[in-house]
């Protein structure tokens, strides 16, 4: 492994973390969404995943799982800026079920996206 590998790897999970009970097409739409902060933020996508990290701790993937192995899969395909960003250049996401118990977490932001049980905003 180097430290490439290394990097990738931290945003794999960060992007699990973010959208587990999602599909992965969820999961790649949240590193899109850590990939726009870190743009907005001068940061890097390691930066915004690490942070993310540090406040979700929750669960380690099933590695045998398709649905991670899909995310695996094709995550440098999005880190490399070869898939459209579905997000619409969502800076945030949250679950529709987070949003339910807190309908005005999401003000001031702009809902750009819906995917699977996520809401993406700017």
């Amino acid at each position: 492994m180097n430290s490439s590998d290394f990097t990738t790897s931290l945003i794999v999970l960060a992007s699990w973390r973010s959208a587990k009970d999602e599909l992965h097409s969820v999961m790649l739409a949240a590193c899109q969404t850590f990939m726009n902060r870190a743009k907005a933020n001068g940061t890097d996508v390691y930066d915004e995943a690490i942070n993310y990290l540090e406040i979700n701790q929750d669960g380690r993937p099933d590695v045998r799982d398709p649905q991670f192995q899909a995310l695996v899969g094709k995550i440098n395909s999005v880190l490399d800026g070869q898939v459209p960003d579905r997000t619409g250049g969502a800076l945030w996401f949250a679950s529709k079920s987070t949003l339910s118990q807190s309908p005005n977490l999401l003000e001031p932001f702009t809902i750009t996206a819906t995917l699977g049980n996520m809401v993406f905003v700017k």
